[in-house]
């Protein structure tokens, strides 16, 4: 498992995808919102499950106007991904993510690991 998979699973996992939930009936395992704070909806798992790699990847490599990039934390990437601010609880979503990965991945990942000892191009 490559680590941009192992953090989109993660996501998946704390957004609660199970039959029943939004993120479910949206096909949108991200819960990603479309800018306006409306999730989307997709016609498929695989089609909402590329737009969360893809949105990932985007910010994981700097190709987005968060300001996040390769050398941004993963409490950097969550505090723009899910921001306290919009009511998340974003400490426990990035331990989380950093449990889940340190699992997936088979090596330790903090808070403060940078998103490209998780994931790059290279």
């Amino acid at each position: 498992m490559n680590g941009l998979e192992a953090v989109a699973d993660a996501i998946m996992k704390f957004e609660g995808w199970q039959p029943g939930t939004k993120s479910y009936r949206n096909r949108n395992p991200g819960n990603l919102e479309d800018g306006l704070g409306n999730y989307k909806v997709f016609s498929s798992f695989v089609e909402g499950y590329s737009a969360l790699l893809s949105d990932l990847e985007d910010k994981f490599l700097g190709h987005t106007r968060t300001g996040l990039g390769p050398d941004s934390t993963i409490l950097q990437l969550m505090m723009k991904y899910a921001p306290p601010s919009d009511n998340n609880p974003t400490q426990a979503y990035t331990d989380f993510i950093c449990g889940w990965c340190t699992k997936a991945l088979g090596k330790t990942i903090v808070t403060t690991t940078p998103l490209k000892e998780i994931w790059s191009v290279d």
